[in-house]
């Protein structure tokens, strides 16, 4: 996997694989791409640490989001779509938190129900995957 940084709109995004242009999936800008021997081992690096770490599940990734974190907070806060907000995914935010509250509940249920799910994933995920899926996707709700 290797991480970009778009030079219009600064979003982090990422590829699976090398590429000479890239498109940014958030403002549509088109760059050329050159890549560092830093950028090619970025992952690997990280694999290291966390498979040396004994909770690697809450530990930070490239990104600065923790997996465990944000599972916890779906698990127990999850109806209200705060593990949306901690993911930058704040429109999925805002709907969680609109459904829940003008819906007295009725839709609470269907959301906190979701956001088991979502926590489930969060945990069995590996550090990668949850990056892609669901911190640097430019999908703004992503469910499952």
């Amino acid at each position: 996997m290797y991480i970009h940084q778009c030079p219009e709109c600064g979003k982090q995004y990422s590829t699976q694989e090398k590429v000479n242009r890239v498109k940014c999936p958030y403002c549509g800008a088109e760059t050329n791409v050159s890549y560092s021997d830093q950028q090619q081992t970025q992952w690997q690096q990280f694999g290291n640490q966390a498979s040396n770490a004994i909770d690697s599940v809450f530990n930070n990734g490239p990104s600065g989001k923790s997996r465990g974190i944000a599972g916890l907070l779906a698990l127990f806060l999850g109806c209200v779509g705060l593990h949306y907000f901690y993911l930058n995914k704040t429109n999925a935010g805002v709907v969680f938190l609109i459904a829940s509250l003008l819906s007295c509940g009725v839709l609470a249920v269907v959301t906190q129900i979701v956001s088991i799910i979502q926590a489930v994933l969060f945990f069995t995920s590996t550090q990668e995957e949850f990056e892609l899926k669901w911190v640097n996707t430019p999908n703004n709700f992503p469910l499952f």
